[in-house]
């Protein structure tokens, strides 16, 4: 009765969960619901009248949420936090102005912070002896992010060589609002398309830069899944395992 009671205790599962010690309070899943509350409100919002102060609360949502997940790796969390300030500064920034030196530092230094985060994730994965639900969450986050590091990439690119798409992907904004505030969703959008080898055809890359960055995507894409996915399906089969003879 105490060993069946002591099983389904919440601090039992609490802890097979991956949120105990550490990670507690799951901050890699508390990560996932940031990245997934952006990927969701840029499109359905972007043409509403609070919109740019709906994406910069989600991207700074992100941000703060992915530096709270690599608290406990010292060496990327110091690089993070330095790369923290460009990133979020910058976006608050480009909703007072149309400087495209800003849009550029901004566009790259997000994509940086972005790209050490997904590093750390990925060091981590590798080093992790069993599988739980924010493990999972984690090998969701780097694959998430990585889409959106991309977009960020391909919005600098965009903004140092212009029309280096077959479309269009800065809205022509009247006013105050910076293209790539206004048109990240656009990004966004043909960054999974690279990253999940779809080709929809709508959109295509014209410059080098462009076409460079969309194969690397591609291939990333594929080599994620099929190897650091795959890892993970073979830790959890032999933890069923080791679990089945003890």
């Amino acid at each position: 009765m105490s060993e069946s009671s002591s099983v389904l205790s919440p601090a039992t599962w609490w802890r097979r969960l991956g949120l105990a010690h550490h990670n507690w309070p799951g901050r890699f899943t508390v990560l996932l619901v940031a990245i997934l509350l952006l990927l969701v409100t840029q499109p359905l919002f972007s043409h509403h009248a609070f919109a740019q102060n709906l994406a910069t609360a989600t991207i700074s949502f992100v941000l703060l949420a992915a530096l709270y997940a690599l608290r406990s790796t010292r060496i990327f969390f110091a690089i993070a936090s330095v790369l923290l300030v460009p990133s979020i500064g910058g976006r608050v920034a480009l909703l007072f102005t149309r400087s495209p030196a800003v849009e550029v530092v901004s566009a790259i230094s997000s994509c940086l912070f972005l790209a050490v985060t997904i590093i750390a994730l990925v060091s981590r994965l590798f080093i992790v002896r069993s599988v739980t639900l924010d493990t999972i969450s984690a090998a969701i986050c780097a694959y998430l992010l990585m889409g959106v590091a991309f977009a960020y990439a391909f919005a600098a690119v965009e903004l140092q060589n212009p029309a280096s798409f077959s479309t269009a992907l800065f809205q022509k904004n009247a006013g105050l609002t910076a293209p790539l505030i206004a048109s990240l969703h656009s990004f966004i959008y043909y960054s999974f398309v690279c990253l999940t080898t779809t080709g929809f055809g709508d959109i295509s890359p014209v410059s080098e830069g462009a076409r460079s960055l969309s194969v690397m995507e591609s291939v990333f894409g594929q080599l994620y899944v099929a190897i650091l996915i795959a890892r993970l399906v073979s830790l959890e089969v032999a933890q069923s395992i080791m679990k089945e003879r003890e």
